[in-house]
């Protein structure tokens, strides 16, 4: 990680003032990072943990809609700054801009996470227990952190040694799967701390999307969740059938539920607000907005139908856009007709609608892939149709040729599923090697295989032209 990156102190991460939404912490101090490290007090702890949920959710939105525009689930048709959003369709992804984001702002929150654990060390107002599950928690968001890098970045790798001196040199690089195993390093730490202490609540509090996940034995189930997806993504970078064994096992300690429809949504969620010192969800915005649009022509095309009904998963996450002139933007063959609203309330946009981190629909997917490809093909099967009947609100699959045909049927429920939630269509192509089976959406189109470095990366270390750290 560059140098500049690791030094920049978010303090305002760090501070009450970076609060989650609907989440408010009274914090007079507003500590400075030298002060949460020099006197790292019970309130200024609580305090840094508010801002590390914060940050946390940076960036998110943007995620989103650029890793879902690479998938073709839908596009930014703002116009405002044409090549940026041009790039998912046409290439190539410039490191300098549509390619090199999403990055600094998760380094970011991973030295966050580093300096409160340092500050958590030198506290005498905590007990041993409590640094214990706070340190948990950072190593938990930490570890999604490194996850949301390396789905974008794959093969190229990313460096994972990025708590290191101010002035040491920039970090190396490690291998996709490498980055995949410190995550579950750092998951797997952090749930041993959390299932060996007795305590029934953090020194903090926790926003309300981790409502039923907010005290250390139930935000071990959390953790659960995201080894067992750690470990399933992994799989499919090398790691093969232990991982998926992992996963297994992590989601039988998950809040994993495949006997009650009424629970799919069930699960951990990034708060958002439409306060002025907060961060809005953007991705909400009413039908006459300019900006985000589903690719209704492509998704429409692969909706499969019960009769004359198309999936219910895309009917119930979009409308048509009620603009007096579609918008659209130059050399994208694409019109806004179809707008989401996946983050709808009561029918209407709503910025302080929660987005999800996950949830219990996609660990029954999880599982199923899991299940499917170690040989129990019943078991893999029968959570497709669980999450097939009773989300999609179609038919059962009676039976699967093989193995490439439960994959197809996996990415479609995946797609559908988690629709404009976190770039499943694009992250399940490329893991699968099926990026040639996204449509182009556009005359000379083209679909990315990953995200480049960010051009300071590779100057940082000397590299040009492509900047494939690892030479992938």
């Amino acid at each position: 990680m560059l140098k500049t990156i690791r030094y920049v102190a978010a303090i305002g991460a760090l501070s009450a003032a970076a609060g989650c939404a609907n989440f408010d912490v009274t914090n007079p101090n507003q500590p400075t990072l030298d002060d949460l490290l020099a006197n790292p007090t019970r309130a200024k702890l609580s305090a840094a943990a508010t801002g590390l949920f914060s940050r946390s959710r940076s960036e998110i939105t943007s995620f989103i809609w650029r890793v879902g525009s690479m998938g073709r689930e839908g596009i930014n048709l703002a116009g405002n700054n044409q090549p940026d959003y041009q790039e998912p369709y046409f290439g190539p992804l410039s490191p300098s801009g549509f390619g090199g984001a999403l990055w600094q702002s998760r380094f970011g929150l991973i030295r966050d996470a580093n300096t409160y654990i340092d500050a958590l060390s030198r506290s005498g107002d905590l007990t041993a227990d409590e640094k214990a599950v706070a340190q948990a928690m950072a190593e938990t968001l930490k570890a999604l952190a490194f996850m949301y890098i390396v789905e974008t970045r794959a093969k190229l790798g990313a460096p994972v040694d990025v708590g290191r001196a101010i002035d040491a040199a920039p970090a190396t690089f490690v291998t996709e799967d490498s980055v995949y195993g410190y995550a579950i390093g750092l998951l797997t730490d952090a749930n041993a701390k959390l299932q060996a202490k007795s305590l029934t609540a953090f020194p903090f509090p926790l926003p309300p999307g981790y409502t039923g996940f907010d005290t250390p034995p139930t935000f071990s189930k959390f953790v659960s969740a995201l080894i067992a997806k750690a470990n399933v993504l992994r799989a499919t970078a090398g790691c093969g059938g232990p991982c998926y064994t992992a996963a297994l096992n992590a989601l039988s300690a998950s809040f994993i539920d495949a006997s009650d429809p009424s629970q799919l949504q069930k699960g951990v969620y990034f708060d958002f607000s439409n306060a002025p010192s907060d961060q809005g969800n953007d991705l909400s915005e009413p039908l006459d907005g300019v900006r985000y649009f589903a690719d209704s022509l492509i998704l429409y095309q692969k909706a499969q139908r019960n009769g004359a009904t198309p999936d219910l998963r895309l009917t119930s996450k979009t409308a048509a856009a009620t603009a007096s002139t579609p918008q659209s933007i130059a050399r994208v063959d694409i019109t806004g007709t179809l707008k989401f609203t996946r983050y709808f309330t009561n029918g209407e946009s709503d910025p302080a609608h929660q987005i999800p981190i996950i949830k219990n629909e996609e660990l029954i997917l999880l599982r199923a892939e899991a299940r499917y490809l170690t040989g129990n093909t019943a078991g893999g099967l029968s959570d497709l149709n669980f999450v097939r009947v009773n989300s999609g609100g179609l038919a059962p699959i009676a039976t699967l040729a093989n193995n490439a045909a439960f994959i197809n049927a996996l990415l479609y429920e995946r797609e559908f599923s988690l629709l404009w939630e976190q770039g499943t269509t694009w992250i399940d192509a490329r893991r699968f090697n099926l990026l040639n089976t996204i449509p182009l959406g556009v005359t000379g189109g083209s679909v990315p295989a990953r995200m480049p470095i960010p051009a300071a990366e590779c100057s940082a270390r000397s590299l040009s032209g492509t900047c494939n750290p690892l030479g992938s």
